[in-house]
C-alpha cells in the first residue's frame, strides 16, 4: 500500500514550487480587485474625497482621512502586492480597510449578495485572503523572494 500512495507524493522541491506558485495566483488575483476597486475611488469625480460623506454616514472614525486612506492603500497596495513587495505589511493595512468595511458597511448582512449589492462576502473573502498573504508572505515569485535571495 505504501509503494502506491508514494507515486503520489511530491517532493519537497515540487510541494515547495507549487506553494510559491499559488501565493503567486492569490497575490495577482487579489491585488488586481483590490487596485479595480481603489481606482474606482480614486479617479471618480471628486476623487476619494467624494466618498467621505458616505464614510461618514456608515460611522467610520475619521472619514475625511478613511476614505483616502482605503482608496488609495487599494490602488497603490494592490500594485505592490501584485508585484509581492512588502507583502505582509502591505497586507496588514488591507486587512484593516477589510475590517473596517466589515464592521461599519456590511455588518449584519448576509454573506451571499444580495439583488441591491449588500452582502458582507467580497469584504470577508478579501479579508482573508489579505489576512493569508500576511501569515504566509509573497513567496519566491516576488519582489520579496528576490530579495530575500
Amino acid at each position: 500500500m505504501t509503494n502506491r500512495l508514494s507515486r503520489f507524493t511530491l517532493d519537497e522541491d515540487t510541494r515547495r514550487t507549487g506553494t510559491d506558485l499559488g501565493l503567486l495566483v492569490l497575490r495577482v488575483a487579489v491585488g488586481t480587485v483590490f487596485v479595480t476597486h481603489g481606482w474606482g475611488d480614486a479617479t471618480q469625480p471628486g476623487g476619494a474625497g467624494a466618498n467621505v460623506e458616505n464614510y461618514r454616514g456608515a460611522g467610520i472614525p475619521l472619514p475625511e482621512l478613511s476614505a483616502w486612506y482605503g482608496a488609495y492603500l487599494q490602488l497603490i497596495g494592490g500594485a505592490v502586492l501584485i508585484l509581492g513587495g512588502l507583502t505582509r505589511l502591505v497586507g496588514l493595512g488591507l486587512v484593516s480597510v477589510m475590517a473596517g468595511a466589515l464592521i461599519w458597511v456590511h455588518r449584519g448582512e448576509p454573506l451571499v449578495m444580495g439583488q441591491d449589492g449588500s452582502g458582507s462576502g467580497f469584504a470577508f473573502i478579501m479579508l482573508a485572503a489579505s489576512l493569508a498573504l500576511v501569515g504566509t508572505g509573497a513567496g519566491r515569485y516576488s519582489i520579496d523572494g528576490a530579495l530575500r535571495r
